[in-house]
């Protein structure tokens, strides 16, 4: 089969709509063939099922007969050409068809009048046993846009042709384009090209973000020891009360809040995540887990080794903005009790290992609900601080995570094809460490006990100053909804779940006393410590009473302190 040429044309933007059209060569005697919209995206492990965007899928043949094609499932089309009605066989076919492009998310396709943000997975189908022919995909759009940003490679034979090649499938979906009329910037680290294609870019902006985000790619690579790719582009949207990326071999999609990047703490947020995803070019798209890739487009790919695609790259992130001395120690530091304070406020942490929650991250992770805090821990948290106890163990021990690094990027060259089980990534652990620090992680991965992070700050030079909050504590959080309290998020074992408590509860009144979402915290000050109270609540309509005992609130980090600067210079800024 020669290449498979896919056609992008966006018309009309202000309907949110863009068609495509896959033209390919069928062997002659190959009457049946299936084509397929793939149902997640790489990266973000949760069914999207992106069919469900698709209308007026046809397929024509070269003399314009259209074929017969039937749905088999929600995201397969089987075509049959032995249906003809001409009886006239031509072995180039056409399957044409639109998507609706209207979620600005990393993982999703956003199309109006300003710019289109494509995102692979959720547009291009692709032919059941012919995803690693060549394709080459040529892209229309309005002339009042004027740039067309991507790492696709440029096969465009004048300037007003935007046309580009894939060497397989994968490599399609693995380009998100950005067109419009975007900033666009860029730098040079290892004489290849970093290009900048950010929309929505705020004019106030905390630090100089080129050259920060320079300096970051130069740190990682470094951390790495070597570039991978030929170019890189960091894609960026500015929206207000957006946050997200996803990585991609040789690219990045980022959403951030613009208003965030004026202010320190949020510019530092930025930066962490930049130095995530771009982390990842390394971690997940090229060292990843045996179980992701080659990718099945169609339904879910399990593994259980999420602490290292997301938990060790949760790590990194913000610890090597802090060494390339973009952000303070005193925002580090912070950061790391927000962590440890998070991972401790959720009882789910002593029912799922990190193992666990990796293997449902499908049905878990992206599909938060009330009371998800009980039952699973987020593998991007317990992940990182994993790896924190593991940065800890391997420095005392004169070792660290990037001779850990160095090793796994070692291994995917050997046979970059085949992604790395389990036991390997312990073997390499343990050629860096010994056997005892293998076995103490690999418990920290399989075991719901909890995590060493007191002693593991100790052996960071660190102490551990906690705190005990007076005011009461319900086990639960209150929401101030249209001016009434509700009660969210119920604690395992806290005083709201032991009394009977639900999520959605609405506070009508307690002891007497009508209560608003405004007064509600100027009512507990009146309280004494302990004494029962009793709640008029209003539950799906009824009006119901609940005695509830306010608790001792669960101890917190308040700070770490530095007590060892050498000792924390060598375990935290050896990178």
């Amino acid at each position: 089969m020669a290449a498979i040429n896919v056609d992008l044309k966006i018309t009309e933007p202000w309907t949110h709509h863009v068609k495509v059209a896959m033209t390919f060569e069928v062997p002659e005697n190959q009457n049946e063939f299936e084509v397929f919209m793939p149902v997640w995206s790489p990266g973000s492990y949760m069914v999207r099922e992106y069919s469900r965007h698709v209308r007026r899928l046809r397929v024509v043949q070269k003399n314009g007969e259209f074929l017969f094609f039937e749905k088999k499932n929600k995201n397969t089309w089987l075509i049959d050409r032995s249906k003809s009605e001409l009886k006239n066989l031509t072995t180039e076919v056409s399957v044409e068809y639109e998507v609706y492009c209207n979620e600005i998310t990393v993982r999703t396709s956003h199309v109006n009048q300003t710019h289109a943000f494509i995102h692979g997975p959720s547009v291009f189908m692709g032919i059941k046993g012919y995803e690693d022919k060549l394709h080459h995909l040529k892209v229309e759009f309005p002339p009042i846009w004027t740039k067309l940003t991507t790492s696709l490679k440029d096969i465009s034979p004048k300037r007003e042709v935007f046309l580009y090649e894939a060497d397989n499938y994968d490599r399609l979906l693995d380009c998100p384009l950005e067109i419009g009329c975007h900033e666009t910037n860029g730098f040079r680290v290892e004489g290849k090209d970093h290009h900048l294609a950010f929309l929505n870019l705020p004019q106030k902006i905390h630090g100089d973000l080129r050259n920060d985000i320079k300096v970051i790619t130069q740190k990682v690579a470094d951390f790495w020891g070597e570039i991978p790719y030929e170019q890189y582009v960091y894609m960026g949207h500015f929206f207000p009360k957006v946050y997200g990326g996803l990585e991609h071999c040789d690219s990045t999609a980022l959403q951030f809040d613009p208003f965030e990047l004026g202010q320190e703490e949020g510019y530092f947020d930025f930066l962490g995540l930049v130095s995530h995803e771009y982390f990842h070019t390394w971690n997940v798209k090229r060292v990843r887990p045996v179980e992701l890739g080659p990718f099945d487009y169609s339904g879910e790919n399990y593994t259980k080794m999420h602490w290292l695609t997301e938990g060790f790259t949760s790590f990194m992130d913000d610890l090597l903005v802090f060494n390339c001395k973009l952000s303070n120690e005193d925002f580090f530091l912070k950061r790391l009790v927000k962590k440890i304070n998070a991972y401790n406020k959720t009882p789910g942490r002593l029912f799922d290992s990190v193992e666990d929650a990796s293997f449902d991250a499908w049905i878990k992770l992206y599909r938060p609900h009330e009371n998800s805090k009980n039952s699973t821990i987020n593998y991007y948290l317990k992940g990182a601080l994993i790896f924190f106890c593991l940065n800890s163990m391997l420095s005392a021990e004169g070792a660290n995570l990037q001779d850990f690094a160095r090793l796994l990027w070692k291994r995917y060259k050997e046979n970059p094809a085949e992604g790395m089980s389990k036991e390997e990534v312990l073997e390499i652990l343990e050629k860096v460490s010994g056997e005892d620090i293998r076995n103490d992680f690999e418990r920290l991965l399989v075991n719901t006990g909890e995590l060493p992070l007191v002693e593991s700050c100790e052996k960071a030079g660190l102490k551990v100053h906690f705190k005990q909050s007076e005011d009461h504590y319900w086990g639960c959080d209150f929401k101030n909804q249209n001016g009434a309290q509700v009660v969210q998020n119920i604690v395992l074992d806290g005083p709201a779940h032991k009394c009977g408590l639900n999520h959605g509860d609405e506070i009508i009144g307690a002891e007497g006393w009508r209560l608003t979402g405004e007064s509600f915290n100027s009512f507990c000050k009146t309280l004494k410590k302990s004494a029962p109270v009793e709640f008029l609540i209003a539950r799906q309509g009824r009006l119901l009473t609940i005695e509830v005992a306010p608790e001792k609130a669960p101890q917190e980090i308040e700070k770490l302190e530095i007590k060892d600067r050498a000792l924390f210079e060598k375990t935290l800024l050896q990178y």
